[in-house]
């Protein structure tokens, strides 16, 4: 399902967006992995633009899944080589377009499955829960969690998500452990978005 997504369109303006049946957004730290996510979620390698510089996505990059159907990559948040005033006008963006959709909706908080939640992202997850929006977890890069020979990968894998669920306070079910870098757990992750469009 996710294969045939194609870009939309870029968005500063949230009301603008027309009207739609069901949104997927991807929010996160600025430089977390949002895009390369979209692009191993879909299968493509250049659907969604990638940036080693933080604050590369600038505006609601919309990509549609079928008719009414969309992904949506957010700005990221935190650090980004932009103004303190360009800042602000990204969270307004963030809230208004995750407040305005009208469609069913989801969010997945993009972390860094090495660093761990950050404080903005568990802001992100109080302020969503607050306003009644589902979201899950998905934990990239978690290829760079260090190896133990006393463990499994899959064993190390496992506590990530666990202790990631526990911070979070929410289920291990909600919590998707991925590497876009390697392509690797992203057929359950994947397979929770179709389900939900």
């Amino acid at each position: 399902m996710l294969e045939k997504t194609r870009f939309f369109r870029a968005e500063n303006n949230p009301s603008a967006l027309p009207k739609n049946n069901a949104g997927v957004f991807f929010a996160g730290r600025s430089n977390v992995g949002k895009s390369s996510v979209i692009n191993a979620l879909c299968k493509q390698k250049n659907l969604a633009r990638t940036a080693k510089r933080p604050g590369r996505t600038r505006s609601l990059n919309v990509y549609e899944v079928s008719y009414g159907k969309w992904l949506i990559d957010l700005p990221g948040y935190g650090f980004a080589r932009v103004s303190k005033k360009e800042k602000e006008s990204w969270q307004a963006m963030i809230e208004g377009a995750i407040l305005g959709l009208e469609g069913k909706k989801r969010v997945y908080i993009i972390i860094d499955a090495f660093v761990g939640p950050t404080e903005l992202d568990l802001a992100m997850a109080f302020w969503l829960s607050d306003n009644g929006i589902d979201y899950k977890i998905a934990a990239n890069k978690c290829d760079k969690i260090p190896s133990d020979p006393n463990q499994e990968k899959s064993q190390i894998l496992d506590l990530s998500a666990q202790k990631t669920a526990e911070i979070f306070k929410t289920e291990k079910s909600r919590i998707f452990i991925v590497s876009a870098r390697e392509k690797f757990g992203f057929e359950p992750f994947r397979k929770d978005i179709a389900d939900f469009l």
